[in-house]
């Protein structure tokens, strides 16, 4: 099963990966709690994962112990050297251990290096927050382009409905000085009466 990148598990499973290959001389790795539970690990069919793990536990039992009863301080790492090897154990900002087994001929100097990178980058991945991971890989629904709308049946002929016409009652205003009783609608009240104005035409035009 591969681990996606974007989660805890896939990040520590990449800070691994990248510290197996960054020497020839690196066989097995492991990264294991403070209780020896193995969390990840790249190890060869000849090392069980629990034993690695096991194993782990104790020797940082021990070197804690050591450490703090001959006024030490804190444990940082372990170094064991063997004939046939090393095997390398270090604190992963307090959240595991990073154990490693090298070769006779592994440069120490470069082991601890890279241990010491290896180590940080676990303790980071272990101690950054988790990340919801969505598959992308499934395909997506196809996009709605066109919804058909189901057919109306026509309303036959003549079916139409019809409504009463509407009233709508106008307000009243002041009443209009035309429409008081007894006013003349033709004529104005200061008009001229009709006879004025014959006789004013024939004194201006004489026969």
């Amino acid at each position: 099963m591969v681990e996606h990148p974007d989660t805890r598990a896939g990040r520590l499973a990449a800070a691994l990966d990248e510290f197996i290959h960054s020497s020839p001389d690196v066989e097995a790795a492991a990264v294991v709690s403070f209780d020896g539970l193995p969390m990840a690990s790249a190890l060869p069919d000849e090392l069980e994962e629990d034993r690695v793990g096991a194993m782990s536990a104790a020797l940082l039992s021990l070197g804690e112990q050591a450490a703090i009863g001959l006024g030490r301080g804190q444990l940082n790492q372990i170094f064991v050297e063997g004939d046939d090897g090393f095997v390398f154990l270090m604190s992963a900002r307090d959240e595991a251990v990073l154990t490693a087994i090298a070769r006779r001929t592994a440069k120490i100097g470069f082991m601890l290096f890279e241990m010491r990178r290896a180590a940080d980058r676990i303790g980071r991945a272990l101690q950054a927050p988790i990340t919801a991971y969505v598959d992308d890989t499934a395909s997506p629904p196809p996009p709605v382009t066109h919804v058909e709308e189901p057919p109306r049946s026509p309303r036959p002929h003549g079916d139409e409905p019809t409504y009463p016409p509407r009233h709508v009652d106008e307000p009243a205003g002041p009443p209009s000085p035309t429409d008081e009783p007894g006013h003349d609608h033709g004529t104005s009240p200061d008009a001229p009466s009709l006879d004025l104005v014959r006789e004013d035409e024939q004194r201006a035009w004489p026969d």
